[in-house]
């Protein structure tokens, strides 16, 4: 049964008005509390969830270890709620006292001259890394994917756009490429999501030894402006959100059209992914992949 679309309004207004007034330690209780509820309940997404973390960990979704993962993922899942309801309300300084970037010097060095390309997994609190991001390279571009009802959507626009990012919505109706282009080229810091099909115009990969369709974006962008591109991953250390920043993703550069530009930004994603894997690995309860990934391994009503 669906929840109706004004009962999720509510809560997500709860979330973004009144969660702030309680003291941190209730929010963080009362969430915690939601995500031992939802893995009880043992949902499809729970157990989406723990189809993909089998597929990463290469063990039968019927073993215990899975399960274990499972829980411990809701409770980092809701833990990204909670510190998004809040993010709105933390001070810069709050903001970046949370945050611990790794290699991040790399990146610094590279916007000096321009626009760069930056490709992540859904891991850790995508939201306040952008944020940090935001305010730590002067500027973010980014696509957010469209929610129901729209009254959440619009909230998580003006979260997003009152920390400083500039987005567009994935309606499908074109001027995305475009928008995230014009972005690089000003010289600004372009990221995208990169491990889920959203669009629906992605391209195959290996991903983890079974074939998925992935995004190409940040591919074809870092392609189609010369820019670097970089990837990273957030992750829970504590009370710390961590950013893991990678050098920089190496390929030839020499100029491609139409099938040749497809099938290299193919290859070039084939190199993300496969860091992809390694961060998915060795922090496996900070990727909150609830929906398919896989076409051969999807979770059943």
């Amino acid at each position: 049964m669906k929840t109706p679309a004004p009962l999720i309004d509510a809560g997500y207004w709860l979330g973004w008005n009144v969660l702030w007034t309680l003291p941190a330690p209730i929010s963080y209780r009362l969430f915690d509390s939601m995500a031992r509820r939802a893995w009880r309940l043992n949902t499809r997404g729970v157990r989406q969830l723990e189809l993909n973390l089998s597929r990463v960990h290469n063990l039968d979704p019927g073993d215990p270890r899975i399960r274990e993962l499972s829980l411990e993922t809701m409770r980092a899942y809701m833990r990204y709620y909670c510190e998004t309801f809040l993010l709105p309300r933390w001070s810069d300084e709050e903001l970046n006292s949370r945050v611990n970037a790794i290699n991040v010097e790399p990146i610094d060095e590279a916007m000096r001259t321009g626009g760069v390309v930056l490709t992540l997994p859904h891991t850790g609190n995508w939201d306040h890394a952008g944020a940090w991001a935001a305010k730590h390279f002067g500027s973010l571009a980014t696509v957010a994917e469209r929610l129901r009802p729209e009254g959440v959507f619009q909230k998580f626009l003006d979260m997003r756009t009152g920390r400083g990012m500039s987005l567009m919505p994935l309606t499908g109706q074109g001027g995305i490429y475009e928008f995230l282009r014009d972005h690089v080229n000003q010289g600004h810091l372009v990221a995208l999501l990169g491990d889920r099909d959203v669009a629906k115009n992605g391209m195959g990969n290996q991903f983890f030894g079974h074939r998925a369709s992935l995004p190409i974006g940040a591919a074809v962008l870092a392609i189609d402006t010369g820019r670097p591109l970089f990837t990273c991953a957030p992750w829970y250390d504590g009370d710390t959100l961590m950013i893991t920043f990678d050098s920089e993703v190496e390929f030839d550069r020499s100029p491609v059209q139409g099938r040749d530009r497809l099938r290299k930004a193919q290859e070039v994603t084939s190199i993300v992914v496969e860091r992809f894997e390694d961060h998915l690995r060795a922090h496996p309860t900070s990727w909150y992949q609830l929906q398919p990934v896989w076409p051969d391994l999807i979770a059943a009503d």
